[in-house]
C-alpha cells in the first residue's frame, strides 16, 4: 500500500516520518540464502509453517484493530484499512469504517447493495480453493483482510488479474470483470479481480505466501471449486505459469510498504509467523525464478563446492571476456561450465574445450554479481566474478 502524497497529510507524515516496522530480526536466522528456487522455498515453508499459533475464524475480526487500524482520516479515532474499496491513496478515503461497529457480523441492511456500510472478512486467496472452513489456511491473517461487504460479493472466488469489459467497480477503483488475456500471460478462463495499481503487490504477495505457507497442502487442492485455474498441483511451484508471472510482476511494481511490513509485524505477534515476500521482495524472483519463469529456476550449484580450488578466474572484475583457467586436465570428463546469477538462475552453458583455458563471452550480461561452476565428476566448482 502507498503513502498518501497529498498535501493534506504532510504534516502527519513530518511527525511520523521516523516511525518504522518492527522488522523480522532473527526470523531469518535459519534460512540458508546460498539456496533458490525449490531448495529455498520449501527452507521457508519450513520456517514459516513451525511454531505457529492457530487462532479461529471467529477471532480474526478481532485483531483488526491490532493489524488494519490507522488514524482516522475524518475526525478523531482510528479507521479500519480496507484495501478494496475504502482505501484512497491520492485523497480521502471513500469508508470510514470503525473498528467493531462498522463490521459486518451479520448482512447490515443495504450491505449487499451500497459500499462503504459495512467491512467483512474476505480471503484474498479464495477460502473455496481449501475446503471453505479447514484450518490454519481458514483463519490465516496473512491473507484474510478486511473487505467492503459489496465487493466481497462481486469478489466471489475469482483470482486477482487484470480485468477488461468490467462490470463491478469499487469506490477506489478495484474492479471485477472478465481476464485481460493480453494482460494475464495468456489466462481467459475465469472472470477476475483486480486490486488498484498501490495495492496489486500486496495482494500479489499474499498469494505467494499462501503457496509457500502449505506448500505440503496445495497438490490436493486442485479440483476444489475453481482452484484448478491457479493451482498446478505440485509442490513446486505450486500456481500455474500465468498467475505467477502476474505476482512476480506485481510484487515488482508495487514494493512492501510500511503498512504491509507493520502488518506483517502486528500478525506475527498473534499467530506466530511471517510473510517472507514482504521482509525479502528480492526472494520472490530467487524462488520462483525471474519474472516468475519457474521453469528457468535452476537451483545453484553451491552445495556441491568442492573446496580443491579447481580453477582460477581473470581479469576479474571484466568487461568483456572472461579466462578461466584450469589446474587439472578435466576437458576428458565431460566437462562443462554454468553461468549463474545471483538469484541462482543458469544464464550461459557451455562445454570444457581445452585442459588448460576457456574463454567466455560477457560482454552482453549486465553488470553485476555472478557464479562460475565448473561441473564435471558429479561435482561442482563455484567462484564468483564481477562484470563491470
Amino acid at each position: 500500500m502507498k503513502r498518501k502524497n497529498y498535501a493534506i497529510l504532510l504534516f502527519c507524515f513530518i511527525i511520523t516520518v521516523n516511525v518504522n516496522a518492527a522488522g523480522p530480526g532473527t526470523y531469518y536466522n535459519s534460512i540458508d540464502t546460498n539456496q533458490s528456487c525449490s531448495q529455498l522455498k520449501t527452507l521457508l515453508f519450513n520456517l514459516i509453517s513451525s511454531n505457529t499459533t492457530v487462532i479461529t475464524y471467529s477471532q480474526v475480526d478481532n485483531f483488526y484493530s491490532t493489524t488494519d487500524s490507522k488514524p482516522s482520516e475524518f475526525g478523531a479515532g482510528e479507521e479500519i484499512v480496507d484495501r478494496y474499496c475504502a482505501e484512497n491513496p491520492i485523497g480521502l478515503d471513500y469508508c470510514n469504517f470503525t473498528y467493531g461497529t462498522s463490521f459486518c457480523s451479520g448482512a447490515l441492511p443495504g450491505s449487499d447493495t451500497n459500499q462503504c456500510v459495512c467491512y467483512n472478512k474476505e480471503h484474498v486467496f479464495p477460502k473455496s480453493w481449501f475446503g471453505t472452513i479447514v484450518y490454519p489456511m481458514y483463519s490465516d491473517m496473512h491473507y484474510v483482510w478486511p473487505a467492503d461487504n459489496r465487493i466481497n460479493l462481486f469478489k466471489s472466488n475469482y483470482p486477482i488479474g487484470y480485468a477488461k469489459n468490467v462490470y463491478f467497480t469499487s469506490r477506489n477503483g478495484s474492479t471485477v470483470g472478465q481476464s485481460d488475456g493480453t494482460k494475464n500471460f495468456g489466462y481467459t478462463s475465469s472472470n477476475v479481480f483486480e486490486p488498484i495499481d498501490a495495492f496489486k503487490g500486496d495482494f500479489a504477495r499474499a498469494y505467494l505466501y499462501v503457496v509457500t505457507r502449505y506448500e505440503d497442502s496445495i497438490s490436493g487442492w486442485v479440483g476444489r471449486s475453481t482452484s484448478g485455474n491457479v493451482l498446478s498441483g505440485n509442490k513446486y511451484p505450486g500456481y500455474d505459469s500465468w498467475i505467477l508471472q502476474l505476482c512476480v510482476k506485481w510484487s515488482k511494481m508495487d514494493p512492501p510498504s510500511l503498512f504491509e511490513q507493520q502488518r506483517n509485524d502486528a500478525v506475527q505477534s498473534i499467530q506466530g509467523n511471517r510473510n517472507p515476500y514482504i521482509d525479502h521482495p528480492n526472494w520472490v524472483e530467487k524462488v520462483f525464478g525471474v519474472n516468475g519463469i519457474s521453469s528457468s529456476c535452476v537451483s545453484t550449484g553451491i552445495i556441491n563446492k568442492k573446496n580443491d580450488d579447481d580453477f582460477s578466474l581473470y581479469p576479474n572484475p571484466a568487461q568483456h571476456i572472461l579466462y578461466v583457467k584450469y589446474k587439472n586436465k578435466i576437458a576428458d570428463q565431460s566437462a562443462y561450465i554454468e553461468v549463474m546469477n545471483i538469484l541462482g538462475s543458469k544464464i550461459k552453458s557451455q562445454e570444457v574445450t581445452t585442459e588448460e583455458l576457456q574463454l567466455i563471452d560477457i560482454s552482453n550480461f549486465p553488470e553485476g554479481a555472478y557464479f562460475i561452476n565448473l561441473i564435471y565428476n558429479g561435482s561442482g566448482h563455484v567462484a564468483t566474478f564481477i562484470k563491470k
